[in-house]
């Protein structure tokens, strides 16, 4: 079932519990004696001074509960608990079922009339969220009437002393708390929450703050029905007073538990931004990282490197990742075109799109998404998305903690830069010679002791010298930049192309025979001669290139790096020698 026939089961829903809730209500007042006698039964009987008491008392309790509004007590889930409640339910025992049910109707239907006016924009959902409301309370208060009749209640104010009173008047809490969740779970999972979190907010947060509803609307009636009305208007501002501080300490509570979370959050993905300096892999740990710290459905990170015009992109969904190396000339113009100026929820759809979905097809842009840009060195040089299907999350609000953890990962990736230029040849983006000798060193040592087999290539570009003199140099650095890209595109992972110098490159070739190197060279060759030079760019000229191959099994015990390479240049002369544009192997 999608999102659109979620919303509009949830309005059905809203609208039901409605009219389950007027029924509910009304024939519980029809049968109640509690109900149609309170006025004679109790008002009169406690002797609370006549009409003008009671009407002044119905007034007071009804501002009470508006105000109490204003303190409301928001949970992490950012959904909140309201004690208007306890002037409702108060006036419902001290007043009757009639004013007490009226106080809980017209203080919800306050409420939602002040969220329109908040939210222009949702008018719409909120009138279902006032049908969702209304029903509810209306359910809960004939919940208390019925049980009020069960246990003939409207005996008790007369018979009872006062520990007894708080026992009965407990006894209307385990109805009341069953029939509100009970009604409210339908809903909450035609909005796409999650059961468990659901249950687990009942029993860990809504069961406490219900039941102590419940004592303090207790007290206040108590109080009411033995004490004068000065004390009554005083216990109520006591009482007023004691849930705005509720309220602030419950969202000091949470604001001290969310910079705790964040804490642990940018701790875990500081950490992850320093797992290693293999970038692409380090990034993608630091998107799984606070990907699960976030609780939400995806991330995605695109940058591209300083001094580089290589576009990169690392994507994680639950379990599933992937990294890329994005070809520039079919996805700069988008690139360009990010809003990377600031972070917004404009910046995370674009990123989305950019990204081409793991599972959705492009257009499906999730409806909760936000963008954060990376910023190197007071320049945006790419930018991270976080998004969700699940509309309610508005990670817009974690705004601070996502630039933090954007901060971090860019000094993680300042550290793989550093790194990737004492090892990387600036201009095709390949290893350098330095790094390609060492690590042929490795693989020495490693297949001396292992008999693993590996291969070495030498690779120089035929009349590439014709290329520079006709077509310019700025032609002879785009073609080596295409040859870079070709190469990391061709070759596995695990194999280290170089650039050797000028117009040279060498490769490391590992766990490869020297039937599979060959395979591979001629591959390399027929690959570069196709795609190295554009052909609207050629102007007739073709460029090819001669490659002389060397086998682990021909080594015998050189294991001198020099030698080892001195012989593939006397082949790969020969291979020039021969008529170029071939593959040569060394036989001795």
């Amino acid at each position: 079932m999608n999102l659109k026939e979620n919303k509009t089961l949830f309005k059905v829903y809203s609208v039901l519990q409605f009219l389950c809730g007027l029924i509910a209500i009304y024939f519980s007042f029809l049968i109640s004696p509690f109900a149609s006698d309170f006025y004679d039964n109790c008002f009169i009987h406690f002797g609370l001074g006549g009409e003008s008491s009671f009407y002044f008392l119905a007034l007071l309790f009804l501002v009470s509960s508006i105000l109490c509004l204003k303190f409301k007590v928001v949970m992490a889930s950012n959904y909140f608990i309201s004690f208007d409640i306890v002037f409702s339910i108060s006036a419902f025992f001290l007043l009757g079922p009639y004013i007490g049910t009226s106080i809980a109707v017209i203080t919800t239907i306050v409420d939602i009339i002040a969220r329109m006016i908040k939210l222009k924009g949702k008018v719409k959902d909120l009138l279902f969220q006032l049908f969702d409301n209304l029903g509810n309370r209306l359910l809960r208060f004939s919940a208390i009437l019925i049980t009020a009749n069960l246990v003939n209640y409207y005996k008790l104010g007369t018979t009872l002393d006062l520990r007894n009173h708080f026992l009965t008047g407990l006894l209307f809490f385990i109805p009341y708390f069953i029939v509100n969740n009970l009604f409210y779970l339908p809903g909450e999972i035609l909005k796409g929450n999650r059961v468990k979190q659901f249950f687990i907010d009942t029993f860990k947060i809504d069961l406490s703050h219900t039941l102590l509803t419940f004592i303090l609307a207790l007290y206040l009636y108590i109080v009411s029905l033995r004490l004068s009305l000065f004390f009554t208007v005083l216990t109520l501002l006591m009482i007023l007073g004691s849930i705005y501080l509720i309220a602030v300490i419950k969202r000091a509570h949470i604001e001290l538990r969310k910079r705790i979370e964040g804490l642990e959050i940018l701790t875990t993905v500081s950490e992850a931004a320093s797992s290693g300096l293999d970038l692409l892999p380090m990034v993608e740990t630091f998107a799984r990282k606070l990907c699960e710290s976030l609780n939400a459905d995806g991330i995605g990170v695109v940058f591209c490197q300083p001094y580089s015009t290589t576009l990169n992109a690392v994507q994680v969904e639950g379990e599933k990742s992937r990294t890329m190396q994005l070809p520039e000339e079919e996805k700069r113009y988008q690139y360009d075109s990010l809003p990377l100026s600031e972070p917004s929820h404009k910046l995370g759809n674009s990123l989305y799109e950019f990204l081409q979905p793991l599972e959705t097809a492009p257009f499906m842009i999730p409806p909760s998404s936000y963008g954060i840009p990376l910023i190197y060195r007071g320049e945006p040089i790419g930018g991270v998305v976080v998004y969700s299907w699940n509309k309610e999350r508005d990670f817009s609000s974690r705004e601070d903690l996502l630039f933090d953890c954007t901060h971090a990962l860019v000094v993680g990736m300042e550290n793989c830069f550093l790194h990737l230029q004492a090892i990387e040849d600036p201009l095709t983006g390949l290893f350098n010679r330095s790094y390609f000798l060492y690590r042929v060193r490795e693989e020495l040592s490693y297949s001396t002791r292992h008999s693993s087999d590996f291969a070495l290539l030498m690779m120089d570009l035929d009349d590439f010298k014709v290329v520079n003199d006709h077509l310019g140099h700025q032609m002879g650095d785009e073609v080596l930049k295409r040859i870079g890209e070709l190469l990391r595109t061709t070759l596995r992972k695990e194999d280290v192309p170089a650039r050797y110098g000028g117009d040279e490159f060498i490769i490391l070739l590992i766990d490869c025979d020297e039937n599979n190197a060959y395979e591979k060279a001629n591959k390399i060759r027929q690959m570069i001669s196709l795609k190295a030079l554009p052909k609207e760019k050629s102007q007739g000229l073709n460029l090819g290139c001669s490659i002389s191959l060397i086998s682990s099994k021909k080594l015998s015990f050189d294991r001198d790096i020099f030698s080892i390479i001195k012989k593939l240049d006397t082949a790969l002369y020969k291979a020039k020698a021969e008529g170029k544009n071939g593959v040569v192997k060394v036989t001795d």
